[in-house]
């Protein structure tokens, strides 16, 4: 009899907790329900800005990402074009690759997910110096400063897009709109781009602004850089190695731009 009372007495409550657990659970969605719209736009746009500013991380470190995966899919390519151009043998070739699209790829992925950031940094910047050192190709001045123009989109993240930051990425990227291959874009780059990457940095229309930037710039990478007939040649010969630095130097810009765009701290610039 005593045990009956015991069962009787646990069932019910049981039954008053589960009551319980539904009154509380229904007066949380109430609250929800009842929240103030502002704030509800705000947690929207705070989720919003999330989701642009870790897709600009990936944008900007995609040209690493691209030159880690292509060294892994042809590592014995890429370690005989080494091992010919500096006479290093392929063990050392062949260790020096290794080592270069590992340390980019670990460093990537510590720059997306939002770890390490300046020891990934340091590390992105010495990769792309080796890199540009070991690529005959990539020796000038152009494309150097095409690289300070992906180091200087790095540097947004890593100084959280300060002014000064923001300013030396936009100055460094101004100096690099040009296109010397094909007339209409060259036109495009000398006065259209230029005229856009001016008002970005006033702070005029600069959502507007940046994302025609952005599509003309996508556009043209699709027109000249993605697909080619030749793509295989590309790979054989030293332009491979040009036209892929091109292709993913702008994809890093357009993340550098995306990042600007985000930080409305960073609204109002001036030269």
């Amino acid at each position: 009899m005593t045990n009956a009372v015991h069962v009787v007495m646990s069932k019910q409550m049981s039954i008053s907790c589960l009551i319980e657990i539904y009154r509380c659970q229904l007066w949380a969605l109430r609250r929800i329900m009842a929240l103030d719209p502002l704030i509800m736009e705000v947690h929207q746009k705070r989720a919003v800005k999330f989701l642009l500013v870790s897709w600009a991380r990936i944008l900007i470190v995609s040209s690493f990402l691209a030159e880690a995966l292509y060294t892994y899919s042809h590592w014995h390519l890429q370690r005989s074009s080494l091992s010919m151009t500096w006479h290093c043998g392929y063990l050392v070739a062949g260790i020096f690759i290794s080592l270069l699209a590992t340390a980019q790829l670990i460093a990537s992925l510590l720059i997306v997910v939002n770890r390490q950031i300046r020891v990934a940094t340091g590390i992105l910047w010495l990769a792309a110096h080796l890199h540009m050192a070991a690529t005959p190709a990539l020796w000038s001045l152009p494309k150097y400063m095409e690289l300070c123009g992906i180091i200087s989109a790095l540097l947004l993240i890593m100084l959280k897009s300060q002014r000064h930051a923001v300013v030396a990425f936009m100055l460094i990227t101004y100096l690099n709109c040009k296109e010397l291959e094909r007339f209409l874009w060259h036109i495009l780059y000398k006065y259209v781009l230029k005229l856009l990457l001016v008002l970005i940095m006033v702070g005029f229309r600069l959502k507007l602004s940046a994302g025609l930037l952005i599509a003309l710039m996508a556009i043209h990478c699709l027109d000249t850089h993605v697909w080619r007939k030749d793509a295989f040649v590309d790979y054989i010969i030293s332009t491979g190695d040009v036209r892929r630095f091109h292709f993913w130097q702008k994809v890093s810009v357009a993340g550098g731009l995306v990042l600007t765009t985000v930080n409305r701290r960073n609204r109002h610039l001036t030269l």
